[in-house]
This record gives structure tokens, sequence and C-alpha cells, in this order.
């Protein structure tokens, strides 16, 4: 009867352990699992992110080509701007010089 008290402590130490060891596997599993989740669901908003960046910047290449389009022509407005004054200058003076 000793001997089977003993056995039965035994396997009962033995199970306590075991079980130990399940459940640290168990927990160990979840939190993989868990980080898992949290990786996926990261990878997730980086790639929306990625898109979201990827229309705005086709959206400022679109913005960049407009304001060169401006640029040009506001350069070709100042150029005819300097033009018109260049010529009213040269009216001007012939006609300070007509009436002298």
């Amino acid at each position: 009867m000793v001997n089977a008290t003993f056995a039965f402590v035994k396997a009962v130490r033995e199970n306590r352990h075991l079980s130990s060891k399940v459940g640290g596997a168990l927990a160990r599993l979840l939190r993989t699992w868990l980080d898992g989740d949290d990786l996926f669901r990261r990878c997730k908003d980086l790639q929306a992110e990625k898109i979201d960046l990827g229309g705005r910047l086709e959206s400022m290449a679109t913005e960049k080509d407009g304001f060169a389009k401006r640029v040009a022509e506001l350069e070709t407005w100042l150029k005819e701007s300097k033009s018109r004054l260049k010529e009213s200058e040269l009216r001007v003076a012939k006609e300070r010089k007509a009436s002298k």
C-alpha cells in the first residue's frame, strides 16, 4: 500500500509538471497567434497606406504638371509685358522728342 501511495503521489507530481508544460506551451502558442494577427493587421494597414500614398503621389504629379504649365504661361505673359513696356517707352521717347 505504501508503494501505491508513493506511486500515486509521483503520478500527481508528474501530471502537475506535465500540465504546467502544456499550459506554458498553450500560452506561447496563443501569444504567437495574437502576434501573427497583429502582424497581419499591420501588414494590411501598411498596404492600405501604400495605396493611399500612391494616389497622393499621382495627384501631386498632376498638380506639378499644372504648376509647370502655369509657370510657362506666366513667363510668356512676362515676356510679352516686357516687350509692350519697351514699345511704350520707345513711343514715349519719340513723342517727347517730337514735342520738343
